[in-house]
């Protein structure tokens, strides 16, 4: 028979083993979509991310040439061999942004060395609120290997 006391101390057990599972399972999701803007594909890690072009200061965007508009997205692509102490890859870069529509537009990726580290820069025209599936294929032009991942970004007018 199971006094107050008993079945109170049963429950507050209970309730402490269930929130503890519960955060385990909330700690494995948070794991497992730490970095939204990484993508590991076998020995390569990639990095990326679209963002508005106005984040970038005049005098850089201007070096870079990227056009600085409230309605022009910038994509970032860098890719780190893993291989070899996540050192930056020369890597061809191309891919396609398509809106949630279905129209479809291509990017013109153009290569940033800075030595130590090396990027990969398009630029995209957007709408307010306007959501992209950005596609994009990496070859590695030394080996022929070539990669694809893809992303999902909204975009906003700055």
């Amino acid at each position: 028979m199971l006094t107050p006391n008993l079945y109170r101390r049963k429950c507050i057990t209970l309730s402490f083993w269930l929130l503890s599972a519960l955060t385990s399972l909330i700690s494995i999701a948070v794991y497992a979509n730490e970095n939204p803007n990484l993508t590991v594909l076998d020995n390569w890690e990639i990095h990326h991310i679209a963002f508005p072009s106005t984040f970038i200061q005049p005098a850089t965007a201007k070096a870079v040439g990227i056009d600085r508009r409230g309605n022009n997205g910038v994509i970032n692509i860098s890719v780190l061999d893993t291989d070899m102490s996540k050192k930056p890859m020369n890597i061809a870069v191309s891919g396609y942004a398509q809106n949630l529509v279905g129209h479809r537009k291509e990017l013109d990726f153009k290569q940033v060395d800075e030595g130590d580290a090396i990027y990969y820069l398009a630029q995209i025209r957007h709408s307010n609120e306007e959501t992209f599936r950005f596609f994009i294929r990496l070859t590695d032009p030394k080996t022929g290997i070539a990669k694809s991942f893809q992303f999902q970004q909204k975009m906003w007018v700055d």
